[in-house]
């Protein structure tokens, strides 16, 4: 990764000020388009501004620039900062002695720039940022190596040659150096690209309220950081984040990873939409000589983060290796594996699809929980906690519907505890009888009792504007011994009618139910929440089973 110079940043530059090389004012170029709304993208000066006057380095707003206020500025507090812009341009012009940058110190002091003034475009907006071009260069861009003028900008910011910088910054160690050296009050850089953080960005570190200001330490003091490794660390996780190989977004947080080495192994392309030939080759990997990546302990780091307004908040950090994650994330998605709503071959989902399965509106209302622990436990193979099992099964219920991402969820779920993992041994295939005892294996059955009752019901009586499913699946999964006598007493209602207009299905219909109730030798009366989770499961299957059966009979008729 290559960062910008010293104190350099990211600007969108909405002007250029075109200057002869004697500094003659030659006329304004709008780099604003239909695309770039606010200016072309350009590495120029930084330096961190809160209310007090600080003026960057060759380009700035309108006000600092050219001293033109904005309707709601202080027309003397306008003129201080054009004052400053201009003296430290003119420091800059004699300590680097850079032609260029005396051209513009000549124009600022000369009636070019009152010529300037009364020339302003039309559409001109002093908060947008100016810069100057000289001939045909732009001094104040990264990209041309302007190594005086970063040099001078490096030391000018760090203190050591501005004589009214603040030098007060206190000597204390450093967190992430463990050097003993002068730390920042204020970080220099703000993290960006964080969704509902504000457009100038978020603060990781930042204190200004005294119940989190530990002993007295006050803005970034709370945790001092030199201001080098600020820098470097904000850089870098800007460019992470700004770059969709190393980060992905699910509802309002951003996660970020990278390794120590490079890599060819990207687990981006298996959380985020994950392809089914990818995910193939990933669980065909151990069995086989081919494996996804080198052997070697490449180290693997990731990061999430939401934003609090001008604050970001660490959700969560992941430190492993890269072979670990490519273990976790074959190990997740066999987890995964259970057949989809019609009985065919199950597909892998995102971490996005699960997390989005249970919420009734995932956009307005997902937390960063619920993604967070999911992308865990893909790649740090961390076991899913029984509150998500909750907020699944209650989606259920109100949703009365067991969807294909959620019967993968609860898969996950149950899969991810060394306890319950047997339970989930013979569940990815439509295998009716899997391995469950006691009030689990109940459980499991009234789950495809009542998808076999509500087969009987639609069978009878066709489409109803409510289901017995609709009507019932809340008491049935959660006290059996109150909602299935009344059920069944129904249901046989409906087979005695189809024994006489259809013999055979309400024959096969007959059997499903023997079948079932041969293995509940009484409903139980309540069931917990893992139960709840296993007649999800029941009902799924039975449904799917059911559908598959329905589709392999009518393509058996339209064969013959």
């Amino acid at each position: 990764m290559e960062l910008p110079p010293a104190m350099y940043g990211v600007n969108k530059i909405a002007w250029l000020i075109d200057l002869s090389p004697d500094g003659e004012f030659e006329g304004f170029v709008c780099l604003k388009s239909q695309e770039a709304k606010w200016g072309t993208i350009m590495t120029t000066p930084h330096i961190g501004r809160t209310v007090a006057i600080s003026p960057k380095l060759l380009a700035d707003t309108g006000e600092y620039v050219l001293g033109i206020p904005k309707k709601t500025s202080k027309p003397e507090r306008v003129k201080e900062c054009h004052k400053q812009f201009k003296n430290l341009i003119h420091k800059c012009a004699n300590e680097t002695q850079e032609s260029v940058v005396k051209t513009i110190a000549a124009f600022l002091n000369s009636s070019e720039i009152d010529k300037a003034k009364a020339e302003l475009p039309q559409d001109f907006d002093p908060s947008e940022v100016i810069t100057f071009r000289v001939g045909s260069v732009i001094p104040s861009n990264a990209g041309e190596s302007w190594h005086k003028i970063e040099e001078f900008w490096a030391k000018y910011t760090s203190g050591e040659t501005a004589e009214d910088s603040d030098k007060s910054n206190p000597v204390m160690t450093c967190l992430i150096t463990g050097e003993v050296t002068s730390v920042e009050k204020r970080l220099p850089f703000l993290v960006k690209g964080v969704i509902g953080g504000q457009p100038s960005g978020t603060a990781l570190v930042s204190a200004n309220s005294s119940a989190f200001m530990s002993y007295g330490l006050q803005n970034s003091l709370t945790s001092p950081i030199s201001r080098d490794a600020a820098e470097k660390f904000a850089k870098a996780l800007n460019s992470l984040i700004a770059d969709n190989r190393s980060r992905i977004y699910i509802g309002s947080t951003v996660y970020v990873f990278w390794t120590k080495e490079e890599t060819g192994f990207n687990p981006l392309t298996f959380l985020d939409k994950p392809d089914p030939q990818a995910v193939a080759n990933l669980l065909q990997s151990p069995f086989t000589a081919k494996q996804a990546s080198s052997l070697n302990e490449n180290q693997f780091y990731g990061l999430s983060l939401t934003a609090n307004n001008a604050r970001a908040v660490v959700r969560d950090w992941l430190e492993t290796t890269v072979p670990n994650v490519e273990a976790n994330l074959t190990a997740w998605f066999q987890k995964q594996r259970i057949v989809d709503s019609y009985g065919a071959e199950h597909r892998p989902l995102g971490a996005y699809t699960l997390a989005a399965s249970v919420y009734r509106d995932a956009a307005k209302e997902m937390q960063p929980k619920v993604p967070t622990t999911l992308i865990r436990s893909a790649l740090h193979g961390d076991r899913l906690p029984d509150e998500l099992l909750l907020k699944l099964v209650r989606r259920n219920l109100v949703e009365r519907e067991i969807t294909y991402p959620r019967a993968v969820l609860i898969k996950l779920i149950f899969s991810s505890d060394s306890n319950r993992n047997q339970m989930m041994r013979d569940m990815e295939q439509l295998n009716l009888n899997p391995n469950l005892a006691g009030g689990d294996r109940a459980a499991y059955y009234c789950g495809r009792l009542l998808a076999v009752l509500e087969a009987t019901q639609r069978t009878a009586i066709g489409s109803v504007n409510a289901s017995l499913t609709d009507r019932y699946y809340g008491a049935a999964s959660s006290t059996p011994a109150n909602a299935f006598p009344s059920l069944m007493r129904g249901a046989r209602s409906h087979l005695a009618k189809l024994r006489k207009t259809m013999p055979g299905a309400c024959k096969a219909l007959e059997d499903r139910v023997e079948e079932i109730t041969v293995n509940l030798s009484t409903f139980p009366k309540t069931l917990n929440l893992q139960q709840q989770g296993l007649f999800a499961l029941g009902y799924y299957h039975q449904r799917a089973s059911d559908r598959a059966a329905a589709k392999a009979n009518q393509n058996k008729h339209q064969l013959t």
